[in-house]
């Protein structure tokens, strides 16, 4: 299966409805407290993200433009250095603070919990006025169906706990949990095991 490239224009319509559908993740609620800032920030940080992403991880786009979904390499986590690459350098000054605090969060994660040769959903979303449409388990069931066959091991991490029995329902199941922030956040990492048809 072929890797797609996005063109910009395409990016940036979802980087800002990913930032839309972000407002409210635990882990940008603590990173970033004001909901103003915290919406430009998460703009330029998925811009960020799905830029690294392009034509170098699986990207499934809804044809209707109402959401994403990126598998990437378990072993090919967002760092800092992505985000020193950053095309657009105010992003790096002004929201520098932000930037830093979520990625010592998402850094303590413990990837090698996931089996060699895994892929991870990083991330899937859809726009806020199509979501409950199936459109994310759409884009999700593709990518299985797609990548599965090519020898992966699929998985992903949420730390927002009400998100467990959507992707249980798709045959994902927990493997790990972890203390990402005292008390505050957990990570919750699942591994593809297959869908229960019964």
């Amino acid at each position: 299966m072929e890797k797609i490239k996005l063109d910009k224009k395409t990016l940036k319509k979802m980087a800002l409805t990913a930032s839309e559908v972000y407002t409210e993740d635990p882990v940008h609620k603590n990173c970033t407290k004001v909901l103003k800032i915290r919406k430009r920030f998460l703009y330029h940080f998925m811009m960020e993200r799905f830029s690294s992403s392009n034509g170098t991880d699986y990207i499934y786009l809804d044809k209707e433009g109402r959401g994403m979904c990126i598998w990437r390499a378990a072993d090919n986590d967002y760092t800092v250095l992505d985000f020193l690459r950053c095309p657009h350098w105010i992003f790096l000054v002004v929201y520098w603070i932000s930037t830093v605090r979520t990625l010592i969060i998402y850094g303590r994660r413990d990837l090698s919990v996931f089996p060699d040769n895994t892929l991870l959903i990083e991330p899937v979303f859809v726009a806020k006025e199509h979501q409950g449409k199936g459109v994310a388990t759409a884009l999700i069931r593709q990518g299985i169906d797609e990548l599965l066959p090519l020898g992966y091991n699929l998985g992903l991490e949420t730390q927002n706990p009400d998100n467990i029995s959507l992707y249980e329902r798709l045959g994902f199941r927990v493997i790990s949990e972890q203390e990402l922030k005292k008390g505050k956040i957990y990570n919750y990492s699942m591994l593809y095991y297959g869908e229960n048809k019964e």
